[in-house]
């Protein structure tokens, strides 16, 4: 990892707040997954946000304003992220939202298929159509015409906003997670990689 977790007694003024309110969102969100090291330090990405505080503020703003108040199902969302995440090979969104995916009720073969880049065969009607943009975003280009009006049609205006600016964020945090070459937790399967 190219910058290492920062522990609670060497955080700066400036990075203490933001310590402090992922700690909460973990907590809130009750991660089923590592979020901190043996030290109590944070892992993931979030060594990364708290080097850069003014930067990563309005990253978690952000993903706090699309998770707040949430129209589409927990399992939909966890499709999009690791759609996205297996786009770019983020090892830790991978193996948090994994966890995440399972805590939710997604199938561990579903699951594995999303981790792989493969579209699962067990995917419910706006499952599917999460993984279809998802997909489709990350392939590049515009939104096919029939594609946008499925999702409208599966989740409303506001949910297909959210999807997508869902998909965003974790493009976001996976090309973060990849520049500085975040590894997974030792309580991951498989070593350092998913």
């Amino acid at each position: 990892m190219r910058v290492p977790p920062i522990t609670p007694s060497e955080l700066s003024d400036e990075q203490r707040p933001l310590d402090e309110h992922v700690r909460r969102m973990l907590r809130e969100l009750r991660a089923p997954f590592t979020s901190t090291d043996e030290n109590g330090a944070l892992i993931g990405p979030f060594p990364v946000m708290l080097r850069f505080p003014g930067l990563a503020r309005p990253l978690l703003e952000w993903f706090t304003t699309v998770t707040d108040g949430s129209v589409l199902p927990a399992r939909v969302r966890e499709v999009a992220v690791l759609t996205t995440g297996s786009r770019h090979g983020a090892a830790y969104e991978l193996y948090s939202h994994s966890r995440v995916a399972a805590a939710v009720g997604l199938p561990d073969d579903v699951v594995a298929d999303l981790v792989a880049g493969r579209r699962p065969a067990g995917l419910s009607r706006q499952e599917a159509v999460a993984y279809d943009v998802a997909a489709g975003l990350h392939d590049g280009g515009p939104l096919p015409a029939t594609l946008y009006r499925a999702a409208v049609g599966a989740f409303g205006e506001t949910g297909m906003a959210e999807l997508v600016f869902l998909i965003a964020q974790y493009a976001g945090i996976s090309l973060l997670l990849n520049a500085y070459d975040v590894p997974v937790p030792s309580d991951a399967s498989g070593g350092s990689r998913p």
